[in-house]
């Protein structure tokens, strides 16, 4: 009897862990501290400008997948591309892009605080295109771009941001033509 109750409170005691070590990702953020590399990319003739794209990769690294196709979206419309982590020192100089998307997974019906934080901070020159998009699953609704909307004060009306191009790419979705629509709405 005595060793019955040492293995369920020893499973217990895995299933709490499990859970905390889960909630810990989720409410600290930290798939955001994941994306921690940056790459350029360089279009094949002159550059018609420089783009930042900023990402959270979150957990299934869905995001990261989306912003590495915008960012080759852009290349291929002439630009030069910074591809970086949102945590990244790339990401925090926004000074000089005449394009800017930032994007990240969609947990619990809004973006990650680190990708809030990052559009929050935002004071982008005038002239300059922002884009932002959401990761997650499912087709993409109406409601989906309004939820991302509405969970970032500077994409609101009146906010900072109210004029930037915000999309959802479903993970379910083609991936290459959500990210050309997204990239033709910032810069035809």
């Amino acid at each position: 009897m005595r060793k019955a109750l040492k293995i369920v409170l020893a499973v217990l005691a895995v299933f709490i862990i499990i859970i905390v070590a889960f909630g810990a990702v989720f409410l600290l953020n930290l798939s955001a501290y994941m994306a921690a590399g940056t790459k350029t990319l360089t279009p094949t003739g002159t550059s018609a400008g420089n783009a930042l794209v900023v990402f959270d990769q979150g957990l299934s690294g869905a995001a990261a997948r989306a912003a590495e196709r915008v960012a080759t979206e852009l290349q291929e419309k002439g630009h030069t591309v910074t591809l970086a982590g949102v945590k990244t020192a790339e990401a925090a100089d926004t000074a000089g892009y005449s394009v800017i998307v930032a994007g990240g997974p969609i947990y619990a019906g809004g973006s990650t605080s680190s990708v809030k934080d990052f559009l929050g901070s935002l004071n982008p020159n005038q002239g300059t295109a922002v884009g932002v998009f959401g990761s997650g699953s499912g087709a993409t609704t109406p409601d989906d771009v309004s939820m991302i909307r509405s969970a970032v004060p500077a994409l609101q009306s009146g906010g900072t941001l109210q004029d930037a191009v915000v999309v959802k790419i479903g993970e379910k979705e083609d991936l290459d033509a959500r990210a050309s629509e997204m990239v033709s709405q910032l810069v035809g």
